[in-house]
């Protein structure tokens, strides 16, 4: 008599048809789970995998320890809901090594057990499908992505169970939530608008009073959020938005990025199209009964979140976690009824999967060597408190050092994106000001990476107090080098420099 397959056994052969000699299908299983476990370590082992998450944990930083709004301490164009965020995820985890993958396992778990509202479903089933299949995403790194979306899946999961239950309070508590996640990112608004529609205005589901009481705990929420600003007035709210704006108009995407922006999007939309395909085979798209309605929910989701991905004009690939993660709960409850995804379907999935397994895993290799060849704490114990001028310098060293920025426009590309041609005399300005220390790209000015009149003035007041290049063939974002304050300069201007 044939054993009894275990879970592991049962979804491999699912999504393995062919695997038919029980000794090859054993030794592929075990190969997988090698690939798998190799692939998550690698993300474990070194201090962060994407460079947005160690960015706005700098900002949060600011906020909480020097009680600094944004964008006093540092800029960047996303709302100052994410930097909070992040800034209380390193007080709680005050350690580097694997601090924003654990912050993945956390979000994705907390996912799982959220949707739960949708439908029923395997929680590691569905926690294996964001894992795995989020490596095409790199959810692994922990970006700010996984933030919105436990913020979203929990303000629906509020309005969905406040029908179910009848407690109108949840709709409050829905607005809330909804409140904290625009401001993580402006996105969410376009993301919850199909769902979230359909949950407060549909025939049968709608009243008015609903309708009232998200709405209240939305501006509760915002007067909460801005409270300090208020409170600090002087324009201070006025110049948050302000700032936002103006460097959003020189930050969107060329042309050739859009469209390179809309062809991966296709692509990763495609890839999910089974999905979707089989869930409008087993949940009619035009049964909007009340019965059928809770179903219509996650497509709608993906549906919304999809122009999202795209608006930015940049063509990033954690953005598409917007859509892979309502899919893939769709996915866990298929599996869970037994319905059938014919596994030749999902093949070129799963081979983007295997390839971005493996290429995230020699990229975090080699993040892990690089990094380890700075010395982040001698850095730390020479400049301490000191403020310190970044120019064009990959912002890791900031975080990783735990620096105070001497210029609010810290990360490596915004002075450029800013002021164009003219970054340089940006630059000039602040070390006019004496900045105490600065950091640069390694041998920028022999590398024409940073301009003669900035160079001219950092070697005339400035001295080399350490430099690393961790891969001698060819300087990447982690070789640095970092100048200390010899002199003031007194009486010497940009004017006497020459010009670019």
């Amino acid at each position: 008599m044939p054993q009894k397959k275990n879970r592991t056994d049962a979804v491999l052969s699912a999504l393995l048809p062919d695997c038919r000699v029980p000794t090859g299908y054993t030794v592929l299983k075990y190969t997988l789970l090698l690939a798998v476990f190799i692939y998550i370590l690698s993300y474990l082992l070194i201090p962060f995998a994407n460079e947005d998450p160690a960015y706005y944990t700098v900002l949060g930083r600011g906020m909480l320890r020097y009680h600094l709004l944004p964008y006093a301490y540092a800029f960047d164009h996303k709302p100052l809901g994410v930097d909070l965020f992040y800034g209380l995820w390193d007080q709680i985890t005050p350690f580097y090594r694997g601090k924003f993958t654990l912050l993945a396992f956390v979000l994705s778990g907390v996912i799982v057990c959220v949707c739960r509202a949708f439908g029923a479903f395997s929680r590691w089933t569905a926690f294996i499908l964001l894992i795995v299949g989020g490596a095409i995403f790199d959810i692994l790194s922990g970006n700010s992505e996984l933030v919105l979306l436990t913020g979203e899946a929990l303000c629906l999961t509020l309005m969905l169970k406040g029908l179910e239950k009848n407690q109108n309070s949840l709709f409050f508590l829905a607005g809330c939530v909804a409140a904290f996640v625009v401001n993580v990112n402006y996105l969410a608004a376009l993301c919850l608008l199909a769902p979230a529609s359909v949950l407060l205005f549909s025939p049968g589901w709608f009243r008015l009073s609903r309708c009232g009481l998200t709405l209240l705990g939305g501006i509760t929420g915002l007067v909460v959020l801005f409270s300090p600003y208020v409170m600090a007035g002087h324009g201070a709210l006025q110049s948050y938005f302000s700032m936002q704006q103006n460097f959003l108009h020189h930050y969107s995407g060329s042309w050739h990025e859009r469209l390179r922006c809309l062809f991966w999007n296709t692509v990763d939309a495609v890839l999910l199209s089974p999905i979707l395909l089989a869930w409008c085979r087993r949940f009619s798209p035009m049964d909007w009964t009340i019965e059928n309605r809770k179903n219509l929910l996650l497509p709608l989701w993906f549906l919304s979140s999809l122009p999202a991905t795209i608006l930015s004009g940049h063509p990033f690939d954690h953005y598409f976690l917007l859509c892979f993660v309502p899919a893939a709960i769709m996915w866990a409850i298929l599996l869970r009824q037994n319905v059938t995804l014919t596994g030749y379907t999902l093949i070129p999935f799963f081979v983007f999967v295997a390839f971005f397994m493996v290429q995230n895993t020699h990229k975090n290799i080699n993040t892990l060597r690089f990094s380890n060849r700075v010395n982040y704490a001698a850095l730390h114990k020479e400049i301490g408190l000191k403020k310190v001028l970044n120019i064009r310098t990959h912002e890791s060293v900031f975080y990783m050092s735990d620096l105070n920025p001497f210029d609010p426009y810290l990360f490596y590309t915004h002075i450029d994106i800013m002021y164009g041609q003219q970054a340089w005399q940006h630059y000039l300005q602040d070390l006019e000001q004496n900045a105490p220390y600065v950091v640069m790209p390694y041998d920028a000015c022999t590398r024409h990476q940073v301009e003669a009149p900035v160079c001219q003035w950092i070697q005339a007041h400035y001295q080399l107090i350490y430099a690393v290049n961790v891969r001698p063939s060819r300087p990447n974002k982690f070789s640095l080098s970092i100048y200390k304050l010899i002199q003031p300069a007194q009486g010497q201007t940009r004017s006497d420099m020459q010009t670019h």
